[in-house]
């Protein structure tokens, strides 16, 4: 559960995708059809309350808003506020919701322009991995050698250059 729903905050998201193959070292997140999970076709856009919705397309950096994500831990608080203390400023405005998969769901429908974490574990951004490509973003998911089962996340509109 949410814990954003649990204490009645009404910015939540649930996602749901399930990993079917890992195949030259990343994963491929299917359905038991082996369609892609999400809400739309392989190579179709998303869509929204019944409209096709995509990534935004602001690429000046001075103008993005995006969220920073900082993990409840010693380790990703440690490593993740020097990144939003970069951030703000260098961008109009960052936002901490709370919730990867609402931060990533935003990312894919133009709210956000990007979302940042620095360890983040796979369930909570697979859905919106899938989301954010399907509606023409990036994401970039790397691997933390220093914390098991933990991921740095860059996900986009593809079009901004964060400047890491």
């Amino acid at each position: 559960m949410a814990r954003e729903y649990f204490y009645g905050i009404p910015h939540f998201c649930i996602s749901i995708a399930c990993a079917r193959a890992e195949i030259h070292g990343r994963r491929h997140l299917r359905s038991k059809s082996g369609k892609r999970c999400g809400p739309g076709q392989k190579g179709e856009t998303p869509r929204l309350n019944g409209h096709h919705f995509h990534v935004s397309e602001r690429a000046d950096l001075a103008e993005a808003v995006i969220s920073v994500g900082l993990s409840k831990t010693d380790d990703t608080i440690e490593i993740g506020l020097p990144l939003l203390q970069r951030m703000i400023h260098r961008v109009r405005k960052c936002r901490l919701l709370g919730s990867a998969a609402l931060d990533m769901a935003y990312v894919a429908c133009g709210r956000l322009d990007a979302y940042i974490e620095q360890g983040i574990s796979l369930w909570d951004i697979a859905a919106g991995w899938l989301l954010i490509e399907t509606a023409g973003g990036t994401v970039d998911l790397r691997p933390r050698e220093d914390m098991k089962d933990k991921y740095r996340i860059v996900a986009s509109n593809g079009a901004i250059d964060l400047k890491l």
